[in-house]
C-alpha cells in the first residue's frame, strides 16, 4: 500500500472576505497536478486524488468558493463560473508554479475544461472524467430517473414525472428554497432527497456494471464494489427528515445552495462556451484525456464522445477516449484504473 505524504491545508485570501481552501497532497517537490472535485458545492475528498502515486506526485486539490473548508462556507457570493476560474489562477500564482496539468470530475471537468480556455499557457494537460456539460437535458434526466418518489413535490408533481417544460421552474423554486440563510424544515427534507437521488444514480451505474461484465474476474469485482456502496443508500432510504446531526445537515444544505444557485443559471455556461473551449484548447495543443463509464447514469457518457470526436477533428492526436466499464463515480475500478493510467503518463 502506498505510503500518503500528510496533508498541509493552505489558505488563500480572496477579495470581499473570501478564503480559499486547499489541500496539498503528496511528494513536496513532486510534479503539482491541480484537481478539481465535482458537485458543485461539495468540496474535496480522498476518491479526489485516489488515483496519484503520492509518493512521486503532488496534488493540489482546493475546495471551490464556498465549499468543503472554504469560507464562507454555502456562501453565494461570487457564485460564478468566471470568479471560480480566476481563484484557480490567484491558487496558481500563490503556489509559484510556471503551469500545472488539470484532472477533473463530473463538475470539475467542466470547470477544468473552461479553466484551460480561459488560461492555455497554464495548462499543461488535462484529464476529464465524467463530463458534465450544465444542460438542462443532463438535470432532467436525473430528476425524473432518481428523484425519490416518496420525497416533497416542486411545482405541482413528484420531480419523478416532471416535464421538460418545467424543468427550469423546478431549478428556480430548488434555488429559491436554499437562498435562505437558515435550514427551514423544507430545506431539510430537499436536501436529504438530493442526496439520496445522487447516490441511487451512482449505484444504478455500478450495478450496472456489474451486471454487463463477462469475464469471471472483473464481474466479482466490480459485484463487490457494488455491494460495498449499498448499505450508504439502505442506510439514508431509512432516516427521516429531519433526523440528520445538525452539524451533517448544515453541509449538506451548504453543498445544495450552491449547487442549486449554480444549475439554475446554468453554471455560468452561455451557448457555444463549451464548443469555443474545445477550439481553444486544441488550437493551445493541451493533451486531453477524456474519461467516461459506459453506464454513466449522472452523466451521459455521449458529452466525452462527442467532445472526443470535436477536438480530434481539431487538432488530430490530441485527445483520446477511454470508455470504461463503470458508472459515474471516480472510484470506481474501471474509471479508477483510468484516472491511474492517465496521470502517471500526463
Amino acid at each position: 500500500m502506498m505510503s500518503v505524504y500528510p496533508e498541509d491545508l493552505l489558505r488563500l485570501p480572496l477579495p470581499a472576505g473570501h478564503t480559499l481552501a486547499c489541500r496539498r497532497l503528496g511528494q513536496p517537490g513532486g510534479r503539482a497536478w491541480l484537481a478539481l472535485h465535482g458537485g458543485p458545492g461539495s468540496g474535496g475528498g480522498p476518491g479526489l486524488w485516489q488515483g496519484f502515486d503520492l509518493q512521486l506526485q503532488q496534488v493540489l486539490a482546493p475546495d471551490q468558493r464556498g465549499s468543503g473548508r472554504s469560507q464562507p462556507a454555502g456562501s453565494l457570493r461570487g457564485q460564478r463560473l468566471d470568479t471560480l476560474i480566476d481563484e484557480l489562477e490567484r491558487l496558481r500564482k500563490a503556489l509559484g508554479l510556471v503551469s500545472w496539468p488539470v484532472l477533473g470530475g463530473s463538475w470539475g471537468a467542466t470547470l477544468a475544461l473552461l479553466y484551460a480556455a480561459r488560461h492555455p499557457q497554464a495548462v499543461e494537460a488535462l484529464v476529464l472524467r465524467g463530463s458534465f456539460r450544465g444542460t438542462r437535458g443532463e438535470v432532467l434526466r436525473l430528476l425524473r430517473r432518481f428523484w425519490p418518489r416518496v420525497s416533497p413535490a416542486l411545482v405541482g408533481v413528484p420531480l419523478s414525472q416532471m416535464r421538460p417544460a418545467q424543468s427550469d421552474r423546478v431549478l428556480h423554486e430548488l434555488s429559491q428554497l436554499f437562498r435562505n440563510g437558515t435550514v427551514a424544515p423544507q430545506a431539510r427534507r430537499i436536501a436529504q432527497a438530493w442526496q439520496m437521488m445522487e447516490q441511487a444514480a451512482a449505484l444504478h451505474g455500478a450495478r450496472q456494471a456489474w451486471l454487463a461484465a463477462s469475464r469471471t474476474e472483473e464481474r466479482q469485482l466490480l459485484r463487490q464494489h457494488w455491494q460495498s456502496m449499498r448499505p450508504e443508500l439502505l442506510r439514508r432510504r431509512l432516516e427521516q427528515p429531519g433526523s440528520l446531526p445538525a452539524r451533517q445537515m448544515k453541509g449538506l444544505w451548504q453543498k445544495y445552495r450552491i449547487q442549486s444557485h449554480l444549475l439554475a443559471r446554468r453554471c455560468g455556461l452561455r451557448p457555444g462556451d463549451w464548443d469555443r473551449a474545445l477550439r481553444t484548447v486544441a488550437a493551445s495543443g493541451i493533451a486531453t484525456t477524456w474519461i467516461h463509464g459506459r453506464h454513466d447514469a449522472v452523466c451521459p457518457p455521449g458529452n466525452s464522445l462527442d467532445s472526443q470526436r470535436r477536438l480530434s477533428s481539431l487538432a488530430p492526436g490530441g485527445s483520446k477516449l477511454v470508455l470504461t466499464r463503470a458508472g459515474h463515480l471516480g472510484t470506481e475500478p474501471g474509471n479508477l484504473a483510468a484516472i491511474r493510467a492517465a496521470v502517471h503518463l500526463g
